[in-house]
């Protein structure tokens, strides 16, 4: 994957404007309810759900970063001759406990 973009994150944030109506009755009626209505129990879990907005986009900046630093990792791997990778290999080895087979 190749990163054109370097510099600060930035977030994007998207607004949605809707229609409040005196009573009560979502615009948009919902599969799940026949007359298109939602309990006040299933609008305050939109809020929970709509309020985790900046916890998930954290935590995929932090997968992101991740994936970065694993396909690093990766190139800088291929790069290298294949002794020093059988040393490390055995290294890993030993570290774990390992034996040969």
């Amino acid at each position: 994957m190749n990163d054109d973009r370097r510099g600060p994150a930035r977030h994007l944030r998207m607004v949605e404007v809707i229609t409040v109506t005196d009573d009560n009755r979502d615009p948009t009626p919902d599969a799940d309810t026949a007359d298109g209505q939602r309990s006040a129990a299933d609008v305050a879990r939109l809020f929970d759900i709509a309020g985790q907005e900046d916890e998930a986009i954290r935590l995929l900046d932090g997968c992101v970063a991740q994936l970065r630093e694993v396909q690093q990792a990766k190139a800088a791997l291929k790069t290298l001759p294949a002794a020093d990778l059988r040393a490390a290999l055995e290294f890993r080895r030993r570290a774990l406990g390992g034996e040969l087979a």
